[in-house]
């Protein structure tokens, strides 16, 4: 478990880090008058980011299309070993990473 405290951590740094491990919350609300039985409601809320919601297997609205440009390059990023920062596959392996200049074809 990891545990963030306001002056260690900004809330883009937050939300990233609570968007990329995804958060479920499942509850039950019920109230009762008596024996009489007025509200009951059950939520099951996920709040994760498209690629984690993917990855574990979430199912996406009817009408989602998945074939878009941007869906493609989502699944096509990877983490770069050296920075963490997010780059197309293709430039990783091709031209190096973007953010930190990490396996350059020319420097290997």
């Amino acid at each position: 478990m990891v545990t963030l405290r306001p002056e260690e951590t900004g809330l883009k740094e937050l939300l990233d880090r609570v968007l990329d491990k995804g958060v479920a919350v499942d509850t039950s609300v019920r109230v009762d008058l008596g024996s009489l039985d007025l509200l009951g409601a059950k939520a099951h809320i996920i709040l994760a980011s498209f690629k984690t919601a993917e990855k574990i297997g979430l199912d996406f609205p009817e009408g989602t299309n998945l074939n878009t440009p941007a869906w493609q390059n989502l699944k096509t990023t990877q983490l770069c070993p050296v920075c963490g920062m997010e780059s197309r596959q293709e430039e990783l392996k091709e031209e190096g990473c973007p953010w930190c200049g990490c396996y350059r074809p020319d420097e290997r």
